[in-house]
């Protein structure tokens, strides 16, 4: 299994599950109302959808939010193997760059600060653009690739083929398998919808960011 298999189904990568699976329940008992006609008042079932809808985006947007992580770059740092082992640069270049800094430390600790102090600040002496610019990654955040939406769309219409294949031959007029395909259908397109729009929202974030950095 290759690395962005991997990532389309980790499908434990899904946050606040129980708010998307409130918003299912609540989708899954309004079309059963809607379809059994318990109401005659429309009205009630449009506010049913829009809310079940409304709770759907709310998770969406705190999934996001969720996965958003802070760059190790912009973390307080006083490891130099560490700090120079996630720089973009060759091993010899590494080696050469963490002999600098750790004699640079040990200048400061000749001064009187600690070993934790002096590492700190030989780190911080060297984040500057110049070494901020060998960062595989300097962005503020870590942005996820939520390539597990993909993922359980993928299992979603594996689920709707197999359960439509179980409508036709067995129970053609059951209602509950209606609602289950229906629903199947809908938040898989939604799924799909979710990661275009996550991207779109990565690409802001990277270009704000880029147009600091620059």
């Amino acid at each position: 299994m290759g690395p962005f298999t991997k990532k389309m189904f980790s499908l434990h990568d899904i946050k606040y599950s129980w708010i998307l699976l409130l918003s299912m329940a609540l989708c899954f008992f309004i079309f059963y109302v809607d379809r059994s006609d318990y109401l005659a008042d429309s009205a009630w079932l449009t506010i049913g959808y829009l809310l079940s809808f409304t709770v759907a985006v709310i998770w969406g947007a705190l999934n996001y939010v969720g996965h958003i992580r802070i760059n190790v770059m912009y973390h307080k740092q006083n490891d130099i193997h560490a700090y120079v082992a996630q720089l973009a640069m060759n091993q010899e270049d590494k080696i050469e760059l963490q002999a600098y800094l750790e004699d640079f430390a040990e200048d400061l600790m000749k001064r009187g600060r600690t070993k934790e102090e002096a590492s700190r600040e030989a780190i911080n002496e060297f984040k500057v653009q110049e070494i901020l610019s060998l960062s595989k990654n300097t962005l503020l955040f870590n942005l996820h690739a939520h390539y597990y939406l993909l993922g359980w769309t993928i299992l979603g219409f594996l689920v709707f083929i197999l359960v439509g294949i179980f409508w036709v031959t067995l129970l053609p007029s059951s209602m509950m398998v209606l609602i289950i395909e229906s629903m199947l259908f809908a938040y898989g397109i939604g799924f799909v919808g979710l990661f275009l729009i996550y991207k779109v929202l990565d690409t802001m974030i990277y270009r704000i960011f880029k147009d600091q950095l620059s």
